[in-house]
């Protein structure tokens, strides 16, 4: 079953539409009597006293039980003081189908009681209490509606703030596994490398020790077999020297290799600081950039960057390196808001001072975006 949440807005609506129906009645009262009628103040005080004890109400059941009380003495004093307490009850009703414990069916039922008052109440009256159950039970069904779909709204909310605290928990999960699983990488790695110098220049080695030292207990009594031992150990031992020179240079990572991967890594981490998209791509031989070329490149890039975030207004930033006939190409662009005029500043400055250490130049532009371009020359032209 469904419950029938009034939601937040409806007490302070019941309280609003109860003073004014108060004071209809006290104004009703005085117009209608030529004495002041001071018993019906004092019922009307009592009806005040009620609804605030119903508002003060923590207990769900004393808070039901309460608005029956208020219910029941509405109708005592329409049939016994004044029939215009009778303006009141639609207010009276309208709260009790609002009970969080009840169904939207059960509500409906409770509203269905309106017309029944109207068979005690004279015709005069008839008239202002029709009007006046007919308004409070629309705006009691327009509040209620709007209730609900903000509590609809607020259930939204909080299933959408828990999938994020979720995705928030798997994404440092996944980043303590990814952490973990460098760090694995990088035990196997040493492993293997370990594992190769042992089979290898380990071996080696202790080969070369045997025939030294059988060489030297042959020294005097057996001097060319002892020869012949020593010569075995140095070509062995050369031959562990050249099995660590290979796997050393196997192992290596080729200077392109290392100056784009670096590039990659500070290009996604600036973006992730900075809440810009970020890209890099490149093309052309990469092998053909030397570790000082990259070294300027990143730099540049990395300043180019900064400014793009500082002043575009953009984004999203792309990267782009490129292999030229004589020229290395780093190329930052962003479609930012752009300028006519470039203005040097330091940054600017620096970068150009980089590139002219090679022998290359800084060009940048501004319309259609910011577009910085590093051209630094390799190889002999």
């Amino acid at each position: 079953m469904k419950s029938n949440e009034p939601g937040n807005l409806l007490p302070l609506w019941n309280a609003g539409h109860k003073g004014i129906m108060i004071f209809f009645v006290i104004l009703m009262a005085g117009f209608t009597s030529t004495e002041p009628n001071r018993r019906l103040v004092l019922y009307i005080l009592i009806y005040v006293a009620l609804n605030t004890m119903i508002s003060l109400a923590a207990d769900g059941r004393v808070h039901r039980w309460l608005i029956c009380v208020n219910l029941l003495y509405l109708l005592g004093c329409m049939r016994y003081i004044d029939p215009q307490f009778a303006l009141l009850l639609p207010l009276g009703l309208c709260e009790l189908a609002a009970l969080p414990h009840l169904s939207a069916r059960q509500g409906v039922y409770i509203l269905f009681a309106l017309p029944v008052p109207a068979l005690f109440i004279s015709s005069p009256l008839l008239v202002f209490y029709s009007c006046a159950a007919a308004l409070t039970v629309l705006s009691y069904l327009l509040l209620r509606r709007q209730s609900i779909r903000s509590g609809k709204q607020d259930a939204e909310l909080e299933r959408m703030r828990r999938e994020l605290e979720s995705l928030v928990l798997k994404h440092s999960t996944n980043h303590e596994l990814l952490k973990a699983s460098e760090y694995t990488a990088k035990l196997e790695e040493r492993n293997r490398l370990a594992q190769e110098i042992h089979d290898g220049l380990g071996h080696a080695m202790t080969g070369a020790l045997i025939q030294m030292e059988a060489a030297k207990l042959l020294l005097h009594s057996d001097a060319p077999k002892a020869e012949r031992l020593l010569q075995n150990a140095i070509g062995i031992s050369k031959q562990g020297i050249e099995e660590i020179r290979l796997t050393l240079k196997n192992n290596k990572p080729a200077p392109q290799q290392l100056g784009l991967n670096r590039l990659k890594a500070a290009v996604e981490d600036f973006g992730g600081r900075t809440g810009l998209m970020t890209s890099l791509t490149h093309e052309g031989d990469m092998e053909r950039i030397s570790p000082l070329h990259w070294r300027i490149i990143q730099e540049n890039v990395t300043e180019a960057l900064t400014n793009s975030a500082k002043y575009a207004g953009s984004s999203a930033v792309h990267v782009r390196i490129s292999v030229l006939g004589h020229y290395v190409q780093a190329v930052v662009s962003d479609r930012g808001q752009g300028a006519p005029r470039i203005v040097k500043g330091l940054g600017l400055i620096g970068m150009e001072e980089r590139a002219a250490a090679l022998g290359g130049t800084v060009i940048a532009d501004g319309h259609e975006g910011f577009t910085v371009t590093t051209l630094l020359p390799y190889g002999k032209r």
